[in-house]
């Protein structure tokens, strides 16, 4: 499966992503991660390995720029829930100097595209660090609500952050298409 924008298009990961997939280990990218720890080569293998598996409840897609092989970030849906129709979203552009070039907000819009018109989704909801400015504008931009608030959730360096819950269901991706002229 590949779903093709103007800008990128989104194909499944592959072993012969692994290098470009390391990228997540820098520190501004996993600032704004949910990463503890570094990712090694090993556990990034097997991770790959099982995306594919018939027990996965996700599906994460390689963001690649049109014209180029290399992925520069994923973009998936994770702990996906087929009775109540809805899984949480996910991204990381690990390659920064695609950061700030809609790189993300048009993975963000294939995405939901896929999930609603697609898989059938309900609902979508993803969580963000408040700190994270940047992806909150991509968001908002394209169509998720904060919906609530996890108070001081998130410490890094040694100061405590909020953690916010967005969402956007069905029904307002369908009547956002219709409002485009």
């Amino acid at each position: 499966m590949i779903l093709r924008g103007e800008k990128i298009f989104l194909r499944p990961v592959e072993m012969r992503d692994i290098d470009s997939l390391m990228l997540i280990n820098a520190e501004e990218v996993r600032e704004y991660l949910q990463l503890v720890h570094p990712i090694n080569e090993v556990s990034e293998r097997k991770w790959v390995e099982t995306l594919y598996s018939s027990s996965a409840n996700q599906i994460v897609l390689a963001i690649v720029p049109q014209g180029r092989d290399e992925p520069v970030g994923t973009a998936g849906f994770h702990a996906i829930n087929w009775v109540d129709r809805n899984a949480e979203f996910g991204i990381v552009i690990f390659n920064t100097s695609y950061w700030n070039r809609g790189v993300g907000t048009e993975a963000t819009r294939l995405m939901l595209r896929y999930g609603f018109e697609h898989l059938n989704f309900h609902r979508i909801h993803l969580r963000v660090y408040e700190y994270n400015k940047r992806a909150m504008h991509v968001y908002e931009k394209c169509g998720f609500t904060v919906e609530g608030r996890m108070r001081q959730a998130r410490c890094k360096h040694g100061k405590y952050h909020d953690v916010l819950m967005m969402s956007i269901l069905s029904d307002e991706y369908f009547s956002s298409l219709q409002a485009k002229p």
